[in-house]
């Protein structure tokens, strides 16, 4: 009995390091852009990350957390005068996200077992001209917060 149970740790856990090996992969390939990009992809399968921008006119950026957890610091980017556009899916991971207090952020949500949490400054606190940023999240058994921080 006890090498029969050995057996199958041992088989969950090279499935669970074939899967973490797998996602990794498939997140280098689809992460595009760095934080010097006005446009940004980031993907985390199986793990987790940190990104911290300084775009000079951020205009895009999606982000898909799998089984992970992603963490997007925008605090020191600079939002196109057009404004911006974010794109989150958190899928049985997390994303979080910080923005300065001065950006006016407008979110909408397709939440489905899972949950957003916005603490940001209500846009009629701020001036008509302030950053804007737009982002729209999908939750699938995930989270997803955004926070406006200094």
């Amino acid at each position: 009995m006890p090498g029969k149970i050995l057996r199958i740790l041992l088989w969950i856990t090279a499935v669970e390091f074939f899967a973490f090996v797998v996602g990794h992969l498939i997140s280098r390939k689809m992460t595009t852009g760095g934080e010097y990009s006005d446009d940004f992809k980031i993907a985390v399968i199986f793990g987790g990350k940190r990104f911290h921008s300084i775009a000079g006119a951020l205009k895009s950026g999606s982000a898909v957390a799998a089984l992970g957890g992603l963490e997007i610091d925008l605090r020191d980017a600079t939002v196109d005068p057009m404004g911006a556009d974010l794109e989150l899916t958190a899928a049985l991971g997390g994303v979080r996200v910080f923005v300065p207090r001065d950006w006016a952020v407008d979110v909408d949500t397709d939440a489905q077992m899972g949950g957003v949490d916005i603490d940001v400054t209500p846009s009629e606190k701020l001036p008509e001209d302030a950053p804007r940023l737009r982002i729209h999240v999908i939750t699938r058994a995930g989270g997803v917060a955004v926070t406006a921080r200094d």
